[in-house]
């Protein structure tokens, strides 16, 4: 039976036993999410998947008010919390990209991918915010930091008819992307380029002076100075009427990618954040290149 805290405490009291309140318990899981994950290889599998999975529901799925108590007594752990995320992330990319073009049918191997229906109820998001702003599916699009199972440029490509450039400094990433993205038989829309975006490349710059749309994923920059770099990068080369789609994240979910604010993008006007309360994880910022006097004046 629930019986009446005393006065000034928030605890619930069960017969005799005094309970935390709800984001102490969910703190405390959270932390111990983190040492599971730690004491594993990442490597996917029954162990590391449950515990993921389980600190993605806790991040997306806690009442607002309980999610903002909770990230207030793990915000210590969240840096590790985030790079743990990364690395399995990527652990789990090669994974199924591997598998998937292995596959005697890969585009049913990609069908049993977890995660596919997410990444395409964010890229439909995406696309949403850029058509609450009067900008139309766009035609040509950079995806910087693709990974090694490049799902957003391959969605955009395969459901939305999309030119898309995947980019990525990782040597392997760029080798799986690659391979899962010949095994779809998506080569005539879809290319590669292996360049670290914060430094001086003449076919990234061709390809991103060419987009209507660069997508930056969440990892890209992992911290606000990081993302500066690139931001500025990017606002040299782009267009005037080009957007950029930024990956961010909200409260807890912030535990899984790192939050991204306008203050995080030198050259880039931001005109619209958007926060899921949804399975998607990411919050998506849309931005322009900022306006220079001449092109006010004009």
């Amino acid at each position: 039976m629930i019986t009446r805290a005393p006065k000034g405490d928030n605890r619930c009291r069960y017969g005799d036993v005094v309970r935390p309140p709800n984001e102490i318990l969910l703190a405390e899981r959270v932390i111990a999410l983190r040492h599971r994950l730690e004491a594993t290889d990442l490597t996917p599998g029954a162990v590391v998947n449950s515990a993921f999975g389980e600190l993605v529901t806790i991040c997306c799925r806690t009442p607002d008010a309980t999610a903002t108590a909770t990230l207030r007594h793990v915000t210590a752990h969240a840096p590790a919390i985030r790079a743990i995320c990364a690395t399995g992330e990527t652990a789990l990319e090669h994974h199924w990209s591997r598998r998937i073009a292995a596959a005697p049918d890969p585009r049913a191997e990609l069908r049993r991918f977890p995660y596919l229906g997410n990444y395409r109820d964010l890229v439909r998001l995406e696309l949403g915010a850029l058509a609450a702003l009067g900008v139309p599916t766009p035609r040509r699009v950079v995806v910087a930091g693709s990974g090694p199972l490049p799902l957003t440029g391959l969605v955009l490509a395969a459901d939305h008819g999309a030119e898309v450039v995947h980019v990525d400094r990782d040597v392997a990433s760029r080798h799986d992307g690659d391979k899962v993205t010949a095994a779809l038989g998506l080569g005539d829309r879809v290319t590669s380029l292996c360049v670290d975006l914060a430094e001086p490349d003449p076919a990234l710059d061709a390809a991103v002076a060419r987009a209507d749309v660069v997508v930056l994923a969440a990892m890209v920059g992992v911290d606000g100075p990081g993302k500066a770099a690139v931001s500025a990068r990017l606002a040299a080369v782009l267009r005037p009427e080009a957007r950029v789609v930024v990956r961010s994240a909200n409260r807890l979910r912030t535990l899984l990618y790192p939050a991204v604010t306008p203050a995080d993008l030198p050259g880039l006007t931001v005109l619209l954040e958007v926060h899921p309360a949804t399975d998607v994880v990411n919050s998506v910022l849309v931005a322009r290149p900022e306006e220079t006097p001449g092109e006010v004046a004009r």
